[in-house]
């Protein structure tokens, strides 16, 4: 099965609030939509991780079930690839609610970008923390709507 891409990005200043968004993207670089939400103020790792639990829903949303979730985090991808402990009691909770959420995909996996490669999320999570959010629902690709078709037949 093919792979949808989730770009997410957490955005914090030192305002009362911080933003995160998740932009979803086919492997030919197609957008199947992107959500952004506006958070209450938190440190920049627990907004990434906000960002990345908001990949997941879109994700679940678009009924795909393998995802590559892509950040410039490298504590978020280092964490959930188990490359690195959780040490932060704050940072645990949010660990343990992304790996159950990824647990609901039969595969997640997770790279790093640098923040350049990474310019629709930020833009959006930058947007939410000023309090403009800006959504495309999202849209399953043609090839999944195919596919889960061809699924209900051979029932």
């Amino acid at each position: 099965m093919k792979t949808v891409s989730i770009f997410v990005d957490g955005a914090v200043s030192g305002t009362e609030y911080a933003g995160a968004a998740a932009v979803a993207r086919t492997s030919e670089g197609y957008f199947l939509g992107w959500w952004s939400r506006r958070l209450p103020q938190m440190t920049n790792n627990e907004a990434e991780y906000h960002a990345t639990l908001l990949g997941l829903a879109l994700a679940r949303r678009l009924g795909v079930d393998v995802v590559e979730i892509v950040s410039d985090s490298e504590v978020v991808v280092r964490q959930m690839s188990g490359r690195s402990r959780v040490l932060s009691g704050r940072l645990k909770r949010l660990h343990q609610e992304t790996c159950k959420m990824a647990g609901l995909f039969s595969t997640v996996s997770f790279r790093h970008v640098p923040r350049e490669l990474n310019c629709l999320a930020d833009a959006l999570a930058t947007e939410a923390l000023a309090g403009r959010i800006v959504q495309m629902q999202p849209s399953q690709p043609a090839w999944l709507r195919s596919m889960k078709g061809e699924m209900r037949r051979e029932k």
